[in-house]
């Protein structure tokens, strides 16, 4: 994975903050948005996204959008969970995803995290806590 600064970065999109599955993901910044697509299929992502065909519709080539957020209504907040390299998002409403920067467990996190440190500073500041 290819950790980039803002506007377009590869990331993992987290279940819960207790069990570490993930799937891959792009998170794309523009002026009004931020949007994620799915890049893998999961069971987890499909029935969170309300979906039946998630698998089909990615090996067709189709970007399956898991939220995109007008920018000026996001809820964010960078956890320590994701060494500050991972971030709860949501548009005020009560659903919320997990996004982290880096692979979520283990001593690649840890390397990522001190690897990544500027990009991460970057989309920190890009996405500031709300």
């Amino acid at each position: 994975m290819t950790l980039s600064p803002p506007p377009r970065t590869e990331v993992y999109l987290v279940r819960n903050r207790v069990t570490p599955f993930s799937t891959r993901a792009a998170l794309e910044l523009t002026e009004d948005t931020v949007r994620c697509t799915v890049e893998e299929y999961s069971k987890w992502v499909e029935i969170a996204l309300g979906l039946s065909n998630l698998d089909s519709r990615l090996r067709s080539g189709e970007a399956v959008v898991a939220f995109e957020f007008r920018r000026d209504q996001l809820k964010i907040k960078w956890l320590w969970r994701f060494l500050r390299s991972g971030f709860s998002v949501s548009d005020r409403s009560p659903s919320r995803w997990l996004v982290s920067l880096v692979y979520p467990v283990g001593l690649l996190a840890l390397v990522e995290v001190v690897d990544g440190w500027d990009v991460h500073n970057e989309w920190r500041r890009a996405l500031p806590s709300t």
